[in-house]
């Protein structure tokens, strides 16, 4: 334990499924949706569920990550990228109106979300390792606390594109 914070193994599933090309005028985006579901080892109730979408911009390079929670949180974050990256960072911070996190009012209130820091690191076609920081204000204590989290995740099925381009690419001419 270090100073209100402990270790707590948790049993997490990524999903990512590639989405169609996203187009904003001439803005191009490519994207993956996820859903992130989390357990810790020993209970059965969901301790965290968040769904989003990673957006890359060649253009730009901008990298972009979306995500929800339904304790009544919303951010989006950015970096960026180049095309053979292995290892990026996405940021957001309170306030920002491009890379921010808007939380409901009791989250805000009592747990307020300052930064969201997630570092991404390819190992292979076939692993992941992240490693987050959430910089909280909680009410009762003076001082931001540091929430983080850190985990390898390896690939155990292959993602399933758009079910429409999938029968269009199968049916001849």
């Amino acid at each position: 334990m270090v100073d209100g914070g402990l270790e707590e193994p948790y049993r997490e599933r990524m999903v990512l499924d590639p989405i169609d090309l996203q187009t904003n005028g001439p803005q191009l985006l490519y994207g993956l949706r996820y859903h992130t579901h989390i357990n810790k080892l020993d209970e059965v109730l969901t301790f965290h569920d968040q769904v989003g979408y990673w957006l890359w911009e060649p253009a730009t390079r901008t990298l972009l990550q979306t995500l929800a929670i339904p304790r009544g949180q919303v951010a989006m974050a950015t970096g960026t990228a180049e095309p053979d990256a292995r290892r990026f960072t996405v940021k957001a911070t309170l306030g920002s109106p491009t890379a921010g996190i808007v939380s409901a009012p009791f989250l805000h209130e009592n747990f307020k979300t300052l930064s969201y820091t997630l570092t991404i690191t390819l190992e292979g076609a076939d692993t992941l390792h992240y490693e987050e920081d959430t910089v909280l204000q909680i009410a009762d204590r003076p001082e931001p606390f540091h929430h983080t989290d850190s985990n390898t995740l390896k690939r155990v099925a292959a993602a399933k594109p758009n079910p429409a381009a999938l029968a269009a690419a199968a049916t001849p001419g």
